[in-house]
């Protein structure tokens, strides 16, 4: 990908999964998570604490939710620190961008992420490790297809993500009838 710098360490032999949860828990003891409601694919945009709003009136937000990257890594691959990159596209390859401290800042993390060999197990088995991004309070987005794309070390696979549909929030409700038109 133009401008961004490739760690030394050239990628092979590794796996990568992104997956969608509502919540999420890391046992950094022994690398496992535990998720709740993993896999989700829609969410429904709701307004501030829950509140009704117009379709398309900002901002609107998702429910909570938790990005989790699992990474498979050869012998080779493990016990080396590797750069990890996730970050929120628009259904067009765009960066999103929502409000922050100083203006307008990219939905993306960066962190070095290191894939311990697997101990006690026959040689060839592959390392495993885990990465977990959780979004208590939901992102402000409108609606619309979304993907949260992987990278390491600067490269990245179409089947490293995963993609969301956030849908508009339902009308309200309109009791009674209108008034008569004469």
């Amino acid at each position: 990908m133009g401008g961004r710098p490739v760690a030394a360490t050239t990628v092979v032999d590794v796996k990568v999964y992104v997956l969608l949860a509502e919540k999420g828990a890391q046992n950094p003891h022994n690398g496992t998570l535990s998720l709740l409601n993993v896999g989700w694919a829609i969410t429904q945009l709701r307004g501030p604490m829950g509140s009704p709003m117009a379709v398309g009136a900002p901002p609107l937000l998702t429910g909570p939710q938790v990005v989790v990257v699992l990474i498979e890594a050869e012998l080779a691959m493990c016990n080396r620190s590797l750069t990890l990159e996730i970050e929120l596209l628009t259904e067009d390859g765009d960066v999103v961008e929502i409000p922050g401290p100083a203006g307008s800042q990219a939905v993306r993390l960066e962190q070095s992420i290191m894939v311990p060999s697997p101990s006690g197990v026959p040689t060839g088995f592959p390392g495993r490790a885990t990465a977990m991004m959780e979004l208590p309070t939901g992102l402000p987005l409108s609606p619309g297809i979304y993907r949260w794309q992987a990278r390491v070390n600067g490269k990245e696979e179409d089947d490293w993500s995963a993609h969301f549909f956030g849908a508009a929030p339902p009308q309200a409700p309109t009791f009674g009838f209108p008034p008569p038109t004469e």
